[in-house]
């Protein structure tokens, strides 16, 4: 069966180290792994924190996605890839005029020809917004990045926001064309932790036509490995978003991990902690639900939602 994936770090493990390349193990998403796990579309984001120097690195993983068909023919060929942004501090510096960071994303936009969505936070507070560890909403660059998106395509990706920038976007986007989603976050009721979904705000990506991406990462799943995916898709299915939920796994290196970072370690379950994965995850999934349903979560809700934003 077919995978398609709504997050993945594989570009700033590339662009972390210039020895670093799509073959290293390390990246846990490397060519033979996404191989091995039937993955025939593979989303990849470009990550980086909110500080000084943040647009630098952004850029450096925008370069290294533009040039992976060519180091790399297998991606692009055998598997697809599209690019996304996972924080908006990866275009802007806190410091600089919004038009400049602007200018810098259309001209990626342009480049790319298309972005496959743009989280306005990570963790933690920027000139966009409130990240999920902060209640802080929605600010003015927030809702101009949102009215430069709007027709574009581009998803809005709730992942890491706030409850309350969530909230804000929703409404602010009310009459814009852009769809959110949540490209790798479980839900909250299912695992207690703000970086998962609050079942209205699942509901209401749903309503709205967007996805939600099945994050592998054990703090956000729980630690009993096979057990948790079935309680995840039990409770999409309880709230009858099957028809709106994927794979989001998150997959990326964790063996330089920052001191904040350090409790999420270990990252992921024994034997679900690379993108070889995927036919275990397919066949636990078999088994309590129906192969069309399995295979919409697997491939065809992405598929269909990326070939209609």
């Amino acid at each position: 069966m077919q995978v398609a994936d709504l997050h993945c770090d594989l570009l700033s493990y590339l662009a972390d180290d210039t020895r670093h390349t799509a073959y290293d193990p390390a990246s846990r998403a490397s060519i033979a792994m996404l191989q091995a796990g039937g993955v025939a579309l593979q989303t990849l984001a470009i990550f980086t924190e909110t500080k000084h120097g943040s647009t630098q690195k952004g850029m450096k993983q925008a370069e290294s996605f533009v040039e992976l068909s060519q180091k790399y023919p297998v991606l692009g060929k055998e598997i697809k890839t599209m690019v996304s942004i996972e924080n908006a501090s990866g275009f802007c510096e806190e410091n600089e005029p919004l038009d400049q960071g602007l200018e810098r994303l259309q001209k990626f936009y342009e480049k790319t020809g298309r972005i496959a969505y743009v989280s306005l936070t990570w963790n933690t507070e920027n000139r966009f917004g409130g990240g999920n560890a902060t209640s802080i909403g929605l600010k003015e660059d927030g809702r101009q990045l949102l009215r430069w998106m709007n027709g574009k395509k581009i998803a809005i990706d709730l992942s890491h926001t706030s409850d309350r920038l969530a909230g804000d976007i929703l409404d602010e986007i009310e009459n814009l064309d852009i769809v959110p989603i949540a490209s790798h976050s479980n839900f909250r009721k299912v695992a207690n932790h703000p970086r998962n979904l609050p079942d209205h705000l699942a509901q209401e990506i749903a309503a709205r036509g967007g996805v939600i991406g099945l994050n592998f990462v054990r703090v956000f799943l729980g630690s009993k490995g096979a057990e948790d995916f079935i309680r995840q898709v039990e409770h999409a299915d309880h709230l009858g978003l099957l028809n709106h939920f994927c794979f989001g796994a998150d997959f990326f290196a964790d063996h330089a991990l920052p001191p904040e970072l350090q409790y999420l370690l270990p990252m992921f379950n024994p034997g679900f902690d690379t993108a070889a994965c995927y036919p275990k995850v397919i066949e636990l999934l078999r088994k309590h639900l129906s192969h069309d349903i399995v295979e919409k979560i697997a491939y065809k809700n992405l598929t269909q939602f990326l070939g209609s934003v």
